[in-house]
């Protein structure tokens, strides 16, 4: 073996690199024509919305029954 490293592998590490270099270009002119960052505060309201409907109105959550004693 020489010591220097083979050009064909060197070419080919730098296409993979300009290859991605252009997909992630890609992703975010994408993400951003689509609006994807418009709503930043999305994340924090998540948990808010968990799409379960309310129970009627006056029911405290769960049902207890009388006498029973949650632990």
């Amino acid at each position: 073996m020489s010591g220097e490293p083979d050009a064909a592998f060197i070419m080919l590490w730098v296409a993979f690199a300009l290859v991605m270099l252009l997909a992630i270009a890609a992703v975010l002119v994408w993400a951003i024509r689509s609006r994807q960052f418009a709503d930043q505060d999305r994340a924090a309201r998540l948990p808010l919305e968990s799409g379960i409907p309310p129970g009627p109105a006056g029911e405290g959550g769960a049902k207890r029954k009388e006498g029973h004693v949650s632990p």
